[in-house]
């Protein structure tokens, strides 16, 4: 096995040791987008010396915006926040989803538990696994703002290169760029709609059970 020279090279084949990279397949994501690929974090997870390694080098990549607390979306970016504090010596917290309401998947992300006590004030590094739109550390950043904490920038393991709207223009840090594009139903291409949706992996199940009652 080649030793890998780059934060990025090592990403990858924690990624690629660890199956969580997944192709040509049907998966639907949070926000409702289709596509053939998904990365699975959740074959990362049990794994702690792994999640460690990620997120010790993800604090090296965003060291120098000089946060005082780091907070993540959960459910993986309350893994990632935790992990990262630990390695950064800084308090970490996490916000979480509200009740969804009518075609949502999910509720917005809010702050509960005191969090938003501990971030005001605060330069905040806001942290996830993987990012594809930008969906959920958008919600976060607009959470973190509203409770009077200033957002320094963004990071995450794996950023799928679409683009990601993170709510502000703010530094963006990453360890990998892994390209998985995606689509809204009516823009995606026919030969991944006609596969039957993936309700193991990503958000398939949830928004099937959503379609079933809209």
């Amino acid at each position: 096995m080649d030793y890998p020279t780059t934060a990025s090279d090592r990403t990858e084949q924690i990624f690629r040791e660890a199956q969580a990279i997944l192709e040509n397949d049907h998966f639907v994501s949070v926000n409702g987008y289709h596509g053939e690929g998904w990365i699975d974090k959740d074959a990362i997870n049990p794994r702690l010396e792994l999640v460690s390694e990620l997120c010790e080098m993800l604090w090296d990549a965003a060291s120098d915006l000089s946060p005082e607390i780091i907070c993540g979306p959960a459910e993986g970016g309350l893994i990632v926040s935790l992990w990262t504090g630990y390695h950064a010596k800084l308090p970490a917290v996490y916000a979480e989803h509200e009740a969804a309401h009518g075609s949502e998947l999910r509720g917005r992300f809010i702050l509960r538990r005191g969090y938003d006590e501990w971030l005001r004030g605060k330069r905040v590094l806001l942290v996830d696994d993987v990012v594809n739109t930008g969906h959920s550390l958008r919600q976060t950043a607009d959470a973190v703002q509203a409770a009077g904490g200033a957002v320094v920038g963004c990071a995450c393991y794996v950023d799928r290169g679409n683009s990601p709207d993170l709510g502000g223009d703010w530094p963006f840090r990453y360890l990998l760029q892994w390209k998985v594009p995606s689509w809204p139903e009516s823009e995606c291409p026919l030969d991944i709609l006609s596969r039957p949706v993936n309700t193991r992996y990503a958000h398939g199940e949830e928004w099937l059970a959503a379609k079933k009652t809209s």
